[in-house]
């Protein structure tokens, strides 16, 4: 064990591979040289782990857990508009990284400049979304998005994320997700601040709102002088629209960051490729003509006002798409002169009857109508009269409810018994049994298998009464 904080000096070599060139900053845990890589001649940035003797022994294990993790996650990952990272070094009880030397100022210095030039800091931010959906679609999610973890290269032109020292991968427990206040509390989502377990994408994205939110207006939505007081104005508070504090934002915008900033992940974005589509519109057509908004409205639904949305569109002999979302889950319908013709769920291959039916289950989430939308050429329509449709839909959602109470988007079941392979289950129960971890909320599992939502909360209740699991209720 170290006795002392080793300083590295010009022309150490480190495991026999990087030259020391000079220092190149230093941050609370670790402190980054400009180094040669001796293999191929290219310059890194090499990140060396702080392990000062003051120290406790746990406290020393846990920042090492905490830097190789980073580690073990950076080495997952692969995109332009992240770090590059070369390899984890340990060499006489010392800690390195190997990464991409990168020169730029960080998006918070850069900040008052660009938000008086709002179509190339949108073009910073959609690469960062771009980096987000990329880390996402391996189940990696960031946990500290904010301006000082952000790089900007090329003369404003890229942007670089950074930082990933308290990542987590989905379903798996790391130093930092032991302790949910791991962060900067005033770019955390209440999810974050309240249970570690709870944290997913959206987590992300609420972070990126509050990223947008301060980028755009030079202020934080919530300041508050300590952490407790900004823990509560984060669970209990809204903040001023952006629009009011920089009218250069636009109403579009301005929608845009408070959707990813709302308190409930449902009523978020599901992803930032859905988010990124949204800002490119902003980009290319609502900064050629501020202050007109062109988007449509996101609103949310709750408690079958889906189903009420819907029953004014056919009474209104209505043409068009709705685009409706949930944490989870993406699905669309289409109108056509008030008849229903389609509906179909990502991922899902369900009859758009049947797709129908389950898009009216969601409980909560956000809609945008589109009037005018083209149906998909070649689809299978529905050929139901519009009205019977939305009997019959009103009607399967009475039942579904019955156990949606029991069984809710972000309750977390855990085996606690295995059943038998004689034992004569729902074929959606077995599928739950290979993916129930422990980790894992009925929400994430219910869009990864191809099953409606009331075969999945009976194959549940099913295997509930059996006391085969144990749900943890995870109730606001």
């Amino acid at each position: 064990m170290s006795t002392s904080m080793l300083r590295l000096a010009k022309g150490m070599a480190v495991a026999q591979r990087y030259a020391i060139m000079e220092e190149y900053g230093q941050g609370g845990t670790a402190t980054v040289y400009q180094a040669m890589d001796l293999m191929t001649n290219q310059l890194v940035a090499l990140k060396h782990l702080n392990l000062p003797p003051t120290l406790t022994e746990a406290e020393r294990e846990l920042r090492i857990q905490r830097f190789q993790n980073e580690g073990t996650v950076m080495g997952l990952v692969d995109h332009p508009h992240i770090m590059g990272f070369h390899e984890l070094i340990e060499a006489d009880g010392e800690y390195y990284m190997a990464l991409e030397l990168l020169v730029g100022s960080s998006l918070d210095q850069l900040a008052p400049r660009l938000r008086h030039q709002p179509a190339q800091l949108l073009d910073l931010l959609d690469q960062i979304a771009d980096a987000l959906e990329h880390i996402h679609a391996r189940g990696i999610i960031h946990l500290d998005i904010k301006p000082e973890n952000i790089l900007v290269i090329n003369n404003g032109q890229t942007a670089k994320l950074l930082d990933f020292g308290i990542a987590r991968i989905e379903g798996m427990e790391t130093p930092a997700s032991r302790n949910s206040l791991v962060g900067t509390v005033s770019y955390m989502s209440p999810e974050q601040l309240q249970n570690s377990k709870l944290t997913q994408a959206q987590s992300d994205i609420y972070s990126l709102g509050v990223m947008m939110y301060e980028v755009f207006t030079g202020m934080l939505p919530y300041n508050a002088d300590n952490h407790g007081a900004a823990i509560l104005m984060v669970m209990n508070h809204e903040p001023a629209p952006p629009v009011q504090l920089n009218p250069l934002i636009g109403e579009d915008l301005n929608q845009l960051i408070l959707t990813c900033m709302h308190k409930e992940p449902q009523h978020r974005f599901t992803n930032c490729r859905q988010l990124r589509s949204l800002m490119r519109v902003v980009r290319q057509r609502s900064l050629a003509s501020p202050g007109q908004a062109l988007l449509p409205k996101i609103r949310m639904f709750k408690q079958f006002s889906l189903s009420q949305a819907l029953h004014k569109l056919v009474e209104n002999n209505a043409g068009g798409q709705i685009m409706a979302w949930t944490s989870f889950e993406e699905g669309n319908i289409w109108l056509h002169n008030g008849n229903i013709l389609l509906a179909d769920i990502k991922n899902k291959n369900f009859e758009p009857a049947q797709a129908f039916m389950d898009l009216l289950c969601w409980e909560s989430g956000n809609f945008i109508y589109i009037p005018g939308g083209q149906v998909p050429p070649e689809r299978k329509t529905i050929r139901t009269n519009a009205y019977d449709l939305l009997a019959e839909a009103h009607e399967y959602n009475r039942r579904y409810q019955i156990l949606w109470d029991m069984y809710q988007e972000m309750d977390i079941p855990e085996i606690i018994l295995m059943p038998g392979s004689g034992e004569q289950l729902p074929e959606a129960a077995w599928m739950l049994l290979e993916m129930i971890d422990g980790n894992q909320c009925i929400g994430k599992m219910h869009a990864n298998m191809p099953y409606t939502r009331m075969e999945i909360v009976e194959a549940l209740q099913n295997m509930d009464d059996r006391q085969f699991l144990f749900v943890e209720r995870v109730r606001k």
